[in-house]
């Protein structure tokens, strides 16, 4: 699980610049999960698509895109997805002076459900005092749900 997470911000601090550029490139960075449109449950075999809403950092940021990650290639790993949004701003940018009131940004991704076991997303919210990820955790369940009945 560490070694996912630190591929996964490593992957997105990369500057992102040509290699004869003597000009300011861009720098990504991770951004908080506001909202997501997950299903009360999945079909099996079945493609969704779902919309991300996630809050820039600040008004000198720009939504990229949204990262969605399994956690692994094993049948069990799989089913764990990381969500997060990605924002980038300039490179040499060291302050921002900009305001404005609306900083969500949509975006989306898409994926099939394999199986018939439940699918954990884990959708990034921000770092502890300690500097590590913290994640709100949905479980959808593939197949319908059974009822309820209540207690007699």
């Amino acid at each position: 699980m560490k070694k996912f997470l630190f591929l996964f911000i490593a992957a997105l601090s990369l500057t992102a610049c040509e290699i004869d550029d003597d000009g300011p490139g861009t720098v990504q960075v991770i951004a908080e999960v506001v909202d997501t449109t997950l299903p009360e449950s999945f079909e099996e075999g079945k493609l969704y698509d779902f919309k991300i809403t996630y809050l820039l950092p600040d008004a000198c940021h720009t939504g990229i895109g949204v990262q969605a990650m399994r956690e692994g290639s094993g049948e069990v790993e799989r089913r764990k997805i990381y969500v997060a949004g990605v924002a980038s701003r300039p490179a040499n940018q060291t302050t921002c002076n900009l305001e404005d009131d609306d900083l969500e940004v949509e975006g989306s991704f898409s994926m099939r459900i394999e199986g018939d076991e439940p699918y954990t997303f884990y959708l990034w919210t921000g770092v502890d005092v300690d500097g590590k990820s913290v994640y709100n955790e949905v479980v959808v369940p593939v197949g319908e749900e059974e009822p309820t009945t209540p207690e007699e």
